[in-house]
């Protein structure tokens, strides 16, 4: 048998873990990626297994598909405790893409990068190629979009305070991100804050390590994460409801600083400017290292999401799919990989003409997958955003019994619903 070819457009995590999983079910498989660099985002992120993102990591190795996660703990910075966040682990973000771009490259992956993908060739309900932005056509059997959720310049510029200049997406660089499920006629969801506006603001920004006051630096580095209280001034609890990150009311009440590696990453606040940045003690000469223009502009989020199958395959489509935040209102790393194998993997069963994988609800990925998805179909759900570290779905985790960090317990459940090492076995 022939081995069929998957194409994934977008190499953040999401294309990453697709492209995993459908390189170990045995396919051929083409990434695209309009950026020089993978892991997107993930340059800037850092913070794994916080809260119930462990239950989903320590499954996904159980189901044979843990590799990313893998790669990610051989380059630990940190492990200990953020405010509401236990068992945590930051990576170090300076390290990051080339240690998953080799990982891909040794399982084979033909990584393609500036080729910015801009439209499909569709025959009826099936995609037969993608076509990026220098004019070539790249044919496949089954197509993967992880093209993300951001805005561009464009939409940075009318829903935002203009291009933010993140180092993470480089939009007048590389272009603004095209969605090919948008592209093949796939409807089209955005998340809206509170007054109606389209997206989400960006949640976290970086500062340059060496701008902090040297004792709180050295303290950082030690610690790995601190908190520092916020004054009564600076708490807007109202941003909760306007940042894509899913985040607690105590987190928005502390400056909360955790050590990237190559800069110092203040989460869950959202933008602050510059001048009152300065205020706080120990930031008197703090400079916003990403993104550039974090007091002026924020980077837009949650404008493009496609309505899906527990499957992650989209309606009315044969061959074509999603993953990370493209499948519904979810946000995080650990999410983003683990619907990104989820993707991968029947993207290959599609090209087989095989019967799709849905994974059973008594698992914490198979679970969110669902309730994602049912959650984007309603306005007033798909506008406050989940994820498996904070509120809504993580008390969900507790509620249905899938929270633990036993992780021998998490282990033995994939291997009581038989599914252990699924997503290890080849397909062709």
């Amino acid at each position: 048998m022939n081995r069929p070819r998957v194409v994934i457009v977008g190499a953040g995590f999401a294309g990453c873990g697709a492209a995993v999983a459908a390189a170990k079910a045995g396919a051929e498989v083409v990434l695209l990626e309009r950026t020089d660099f993978v892991v997107a985002s993930g340059i800037r992120a850092g913070v794994m297994n916080n809260n119930g993102k462990l239950v989903a990591a320590e499954e996904a190795k159980a189901l044979g598909g843990g590799d990313i996660f893998e790669a990610l703990e051989s380059i630990v910075l940190h492990r200990g405790h953020i405010v509401d966040e236990d068992h945590a682990y930051v990576y170090n973000t300076v390290l990051v893409e080339p240690v998953v771009r080799r990982l891909l490259s040794d399982m084979g992956v033909d990584l393609r990068l500036q080729s910015r993908a801009v439209d499909v060739v569709r025959e009826g309900g099936v995609i037969k190629a993608v076509v990026h932005s220098k004019g070539e056509s790249v044919e496949g059997d089954a197509f993967v979009d992880c093209s993300g959720d951001t805005g561009g310049v464009k939409v940075c510029n009318e829903y935002g305070g203009g291009c933010a200049m993140c180092v993470t997406h480089r939009c007048p660089t590389f272009g603004d991100r095209v969605s090919i499920a948008t592209k093949a006629g796939v409807p089209e969801y955005a998340r809206h804050r509170p007054d109606g506006t389209p997206g989400t603001l960006q949640s976290a920004f970086t500062l340059h390590k060496s701008s902090l006051d040297p004792v709180l630096r050295d303290r950082l580095e030690k610690e790995g994460a601190i908190s520092i209280p916020l004054p009564k001034e600076m708490i807007d609890h109202s941003l909760m409801y306007q940042i894509g990150g899913i985040r607690t009311a105590r987190q928005m009440e502390r400056l909360n600083l955790v050590d990237i590696g190559i800069a110092a990453k203040c989460i869950g606040n959202g933008a602050i400017p510059p001048g009152q940045l300065r205020s706080i003690p120990g930031l008197e000469r703090a400079v916003i290292e990403n993104p550039i223009a974090a007091g002026s502009g924020n980077k837009i989020n949650g404008v493009s999401m496609a309505p899906r199958e527990d499957t992650l395959r989209c309606r009315d489509f044969g061959n074509l799919f999603v993953a990370g935040v493209k499948a519904g209102p979810l946000g995080g790393i650990t999410e983003a990989i683990v619907t990104g194998l989820v993707a991968g993997h029947n993207a290959v069963r599609a090209a087989l003409k095989k019967t799709l994988w849905t994974l059973p609800r008594e698992t914490t990925i198979g679970d969110f997958v669902s309730f994602t998805g049912e959650m984007m179909q309603s306005p007033q759900h798909r506008n406050r955003g989940y994820s498996m570290a904070h509120e809504a779905y993580f008390e969900r985790m507790k509620r249905e019994g899938l929270y633990t960090n036993d992780v021998a317990s998490i282990h033995r459940r994939i291997r009581d619903l038989g599914l252990t090492g699924i997503l290890a076995r080849k397909l062709v």
